[in-house]
């Protein structure tokens, strides 16, 4: 009697175990933002340089990295989607505004990168500027963004 109780809950965890990890950032517009993002960092803003490749990466790391923060989150920890998300938004929004409000935390943040990368030669170089601020809505809409994919791979 017991394991017919129990089977429609194996159901479900296996079909848990049969949904695609980390959705929410490998999905098509959290991929075209990180396509954006390095398309503008290593073409446009070197040919254009002007008031859109300054924004156009800001936009892209407001949209995809609280989506990368959350999906980096569901191997190590068991939270819920929403919780994963909350983690990642606000995980963004210190980071972002940090980097964009001091210029100490933004050298920081390049040296370590420097670090990390010195064995690809890559140099990291970026400017504490406060209007880039105006992209943090972009974080938001990533949040909503994820919820609604989520809500449709349920139906």
């Amino acid at each position: 009697m017991r394991e017919a109780r129990d089977a429609p809950n194996m159901g479900h965890a296996l079909e848990a175990e049969a949904r695609p990890r980390m959705r929410e950032f490998f999905a098509p517009l959290p991929l075209v933002a990180v396509a954006l993002l390095a398309l503008n960092d290593h073409f446009l803003k070197a040919r254009f340089h002007n008031l859109l490749t300054g924004k156009l990466s800001d936009l892209a790391i407001c949209f995809f990295m609280p989506l990368f923060l959350s999906a980096s989150l569901e191997p190590v920890a068991r939270l819920s989607l929403r919780m994963r998300l909350t983690a990642g938004t606000l995980a963004t929004v210190t980071i972002f505004a940090a980097l964009k409000l001091s210029p100490a935390a933004d050298r920081v943040y390049c040296r370590a990168l420097d670090a990390a990368w010195s064995w690809a030669g890559l140099r990291f170089h970026a400017v504490a500027d406060a209007t880039d601020l105006v992209c943090l809505p972009l974080v938001a809409a990533a949040f909503f963004y994820a919820e609604r994919k989520e809500k449709e791979g349920r139906r």
